[in-house]
């Protein structure tokens, strides 16, 4: 649709410049004529001048022909004119839509976006809340590692650390590299930790039964 707009444009405005470019030729034209009409006058009407007369006769009737091509001509240019303004008009037309179906797109894209973005604060709160109850029952049976404390601490470096690479980094304490955290690294780190744990509970256990 766009490429077709842009044709009829093409179209209507090399057309008006043709037409144009006849209307100057024949201004020019007539500025010759009226040039000559001039010493032609005074040598038919003043000195009879029978040659004179007959050249006065062809310039009075390419005259009238022209009085009435320049007419029809600033027809056509004013035809040609609101075409171009038409086919503008329609181009412009296009584009609007066209710019009105990517906002469209875009529209939907933010919603998603928008829905992503409290899905993932959703999943972190819910997993650090998570991660808190864990560390409180495994504390509650005996172990002291992992800690209210370190999740605390390591949970926020990697929600600081993950909020650097995002739009709102500047609202937020800057943290260095060294010092940035992953959930899946720490919280990984203790499990190993408490898995430790439950095979060195499970090793006198399995002595015994070795021993019988």
């Amino acid at each position: 649709m766009a490429k077709q707009t842009k044709s009829a444009l093409e179209n209507a405005t090399q057309t008006l410049h043709q037409l144009e470019a006849k209307a100057a030729e024949l201004a020019a034209s007539r500025a010759s004529d009226e040039s000559e009409l001039a010493e032609i006058s005074f040598a038919a009407h003043g000195a009879a001048d029978q040659k004179a007369l007959a050249r006065l006769e062809t310039i009075k009737t390419r005259v009238v022909k022209r009085e009435v091509d320049g007419k029809s001509l600033d027809a056509a240019i004013a035809e040609a004119k609101r075409r171009v303004t038409a086919a503008k008009d329609a181009e412009a037309r296009a584009e609007d839509q066209r710019i009105a179906s990517e906002l469209q797109e875009l529209a939907e894209m933010m919603r998603e976006a928008g829905k992503k973005a409290d899905t993932g604060l959703a999943m972190l709160i819910e997993g650090s809340n998570d991660l808190k109850k864990i560390v409180a029952a495994t504390n509650q049976r005996g172990l002291g590692n992992p800690s209210a404390q370190q999740l605390q601490s390591l949970g926020s470096r990697a929600v600081l650390g993950a909020l650097v690479n995002s739009p709102f980094a500047k609202a937020f304490e800057h943290i260095a590299p060294r010092e940035r955290q992953s959930f899946v690294a720490f919280a990984g780190a203790w499990a190993e930790m408490v898995e430790r744990a439950v095979s060195a509970k499970l090793q006198p256990t399995k002595h015994k039964e070795d021993a019988a």
